[in-house]
């Protein structure tokens, strides 16, 4: 799929192969796949999204879609004979060993892509649809690009608000964080297990949130900065829309100066 903005953006499909398997805490689970193609990925920011494709509910073969069609043409197919598809973002790429990393929240069998990473081995396969070409000279091409996490270049002081499902995004975002900036960061996590070091170049004051308490809760008992210039909420969907309308009336944040994305909603497949 390709959309003309001020470059090209170009998507395309592959069958990826596992090379490792990491735990990385009681809830998350790093793979490693591998395909010569790998090399030629390219990404426009620290939570890049990307699509990962896998096995049909009737068991069968994942075709891999191709053509600037591929999407309605899915739609069309039947429930059944369809790949699952599901987002989740590029936590690390190494292009010149043709490797990537995504993480994965485990929550049993509760999902197609939670079931196949909790039995998931080296030398399985499952098809990805990658970015090969971006745009990175706008804002809008940056969108269109696959991130949402596009600060103002002159942006000093962030609050970044996520669940576990944007703790890969978050830890990119940090790892890329500008010297001069500092965040406000927090993190809601199932269990104190999943709570992990979070590096960055910049400044960061990190909360983390472990049940029964909550993000809206941890954000009301925290003073947060009068100055902030942009925030960055990413997680369940009620619970941005409850953070945002905080930021907004109690924090004095702008609208504009808020990103937000919804990475699942409860009771709902999201593609």
């Amino acid at each position: 799929m390709t959309t003309v903005l001020e470059r090209p953006i170009e998507f395309d499909s592959l069958l990826a192969t596992v090379a490792a398997v990491d735990d990385l805490s009681p809830h998350l689970r790093r793979v490693t796949f591998v395909a010569p193609r790998i090399a030629d990925v390219v990404s426009a920011g620290p939570d890049q999204r990307i699509k990962v494709l896998l096995t049909p509910p009737n068991g069968g073969e994942i075709k891999l879609p191709s053509g600037p069609e591929w999407y309605p043409e899915w739609c069309a197919q039947p429930v059944d004979e369809r790949f699952i598809m599901r987002t989740y973002t590029i936590r690390a790429l190494r292009p010149e060993v043709a490797e990537l990393d995504i993480e994965f929240v485990l929550h049993g069998v509760n999902g197609p892509a939670s079931a196949w990473v909790s039995q998931a081995q080296p030398g399985d396969q499952i098809g990805l649809i990658l970015p090969f070409a971006v745009d990175t000279t706008s804002t809008k091409g940056l969108l269109h690009s696959g991130v949402d996490y596009v600060p103002p270049a002159t942006s000093v002081r962030r609050i970044l608000v996520v669940d576990e499902t944007a703790l890969p995004a978050l830890a990119g975002i940090l790892e890329q964080l500008p010297v001069t900036a500092h965040a406000t960061v927090f993190v809601e996590v199932p269990d104190a297990g999943d709570i992990r070091p979070l590096p960055t170049p910049g400044t960061a004051d990190v909360t983390w949130v472990t049940p029964p308490n909550s993000l809206l809760e941890a954000l009301k008992g925290a003073e947060l900065p009068y100055d902030a210039d942009y925030a960055w909420v990413a997680g369940d969907s009620s619970m941005i829309k409850s953070v945002r309308r905080h930021l907004v009336n109690a924090a004095g944040m702008p609208k504009p100066a808020i990103s937000f994305q919804g990475y699942w909603k409860r009771g709902e497949a999201q593609v």
